[in-house]
């Protein structure tokens, strides 16, 4: 990059170490926007890590000013469990989202109070909305809170409170409020909110206030080597996601009762193989169906090559799908939502072949099993435009512009050229 930028203190607060190959999207967008941004700006980051967690990036641990990763706190033994699920119902009915309450953890709190105190940073970002229970710790710093809204909070809740069904279809509205209580209070706290598309920033422009909201998409790396663009594992069908998030489990429960047998009545030789952590349990075991699921993987790259077509029938949430985005940039055929490919500049049969109901899904999936000729060409076109596209460069440079917009002017002072 060309852009010449006063060189910054940046003190970063994230939920979970940032690495590229975490197993959520967001962990590895937050890590390959701080490894830009490491090359021009002294970065802190402050991290909660769980026991099973693995470490911050290599690369963040090389380039950052220094990284601390606090110990998340987790509930021992059965009692432990209990007593945390009862906080979390009381922190609910008080008006505190059950992931805020879960997550708050002192030793961050108390963390960030002493780097704050001692580093003296010129801009404070936090990374989720979860990072907001901490802004307490800021009092006395004078530095420009911006807060990156990687997947609007209240939003989502509206979203998901649809779908849901039994004791949290009652609970559903209680989760909503406190949503909008907690997102509301926090973003009127911070200088600037950054979302990732423009729907996002309109579901968050009426809890916002007085606080401006920028828009600055992702970007992803692609793979030195595009994958294979006819796939070698015959009608092979893939869905990556963290299957803790809610949104991947309403996909993935839909694509197994609705959109895999529609496909499979045209193509009876198709299988589902959904790759990533924590798949609920009342899905596995269908193997006769033609559905296997892996769990968490080490490399979702081999996976990636042996798929045919990339299914994300995505129909809630919020935030940009990394998943999405990186099957485009590793040259693969996939079917989409037009929710699941927000905030990308695609157009239905060029990049993507996209779907707005399980029937249009099930056709463009059968077409392009079909036809392989026709999902190799996809698959190409959609590599060539992510890397024209969705390079990083843009939202590092985006992010330099806000930071430059939000420090006072220092006259006389030359700019420090990271």
């Amino acid at each position: 990059m060309s852009l010449l930028v006063r060189r910054l203190r940046l003190l970063c607060l994230a939920p979970v170490p940032p690495r590229r190959d975490a197993a959520h999207g967001g962990g590895r967008a937050i890590a390959e926007l701080l490894i830009r941004l490491a090359e021009r700006h002294e970065i802190t980051l402050l991290c909660l890590r769980g026991s099973s967690t693995p470490s911050a990036d290599p690369l963040l641990l090389e380039r950052c000013a220094g990284v601390r990763e606090i110990a998340a706190d987790e509930p021992r033994g059965r009692f432990g469990r209990l007593a945390r699920r009862a906080r979390v119902a009381v922190a609910v009915v008080r008006g505190t989202p059950a992931w805020v309450a879960g997550g708050t953890s002192q030793a961050f709190l108390t963390a960030v109070r002493e780097v704050v105190e001692v580093w003296r940073p010129d801009v404070v970002q936090l990374e989720y909305h979860l990072m907001g229970a901490y802004l307490s710790a800021l009092a006395g710093c004078s530095a420009p809170r911006v807060l990156r809204q990687l997947e609007p909070g209240a939003a989502t809740a509206r979203d998901r409170a649809g779908y849901r069904g039994g004791l949290a279809r009652l609970a559903a509205p209680l989760d909503c409020r406190a949503w909008e209580r907690f997102e509301r209070g926090v973003m009127a706290r911070v200088s600037v909110v950054v979302a990732l598309t423009e729907r996002d920033a309109a579901s968050l422009g009426p809890l916002a206030g007085n606080t401006p909201i920028e828009c600055i998409p992702l970007g992803v790396s692609p793979p030195s080597r595009a994958f294979d663009p006819a796939g070698q594992g015959g009608a092979e069908l893939l869905f990556v996601g963290n299957f803790a998030h809610a949104p991947n489990v309403e996909a993935l429960e839909r694509l197994i009762r609705v959109i895999l047998p529609g496909v499979r009545s045209r193509c009876p030789d198709a299988v589902l193989r959904a790759v990533g952590p924590d798949p609920p349990a009342h899905l596995r075991g269908r193997e006769h169906e033609g559905v296997h699921l892996t769990g968490r993987v080490p490399d979702v790259g081999p996976y990636l090559d042996r798929a045919a077509v990339v299914l994300a029938p995505l129909r809630i949430g919020g935030g940009m799908r990394v998943k999405v985005m990186e099957a485009l940039a590793g040259g693969k055929a996939v079917v989409a939502t037009p929710l699941a490919v927000d905030g990308l500049d695609v157009t239905d049969g060029d990049q993507v072949r996209i779907g707005r109901t399980d029937e249009e899904l099930v056709r463009a999936t059968v077409e392009l099993l079909q036809h392989p000729d026709r999902r190799v060409r996809l698959a190409r076109r959609a590599r060539e435009w992510a890397i024209s596209e969705l390079n990083w460069d843009r939202p590092a440079a985006a992010f330099d512009r806000l930071y430059q917009s939000l420090l006072p002017a220092s006259p006389g002072k030359p700019p420090r050229v990271g």
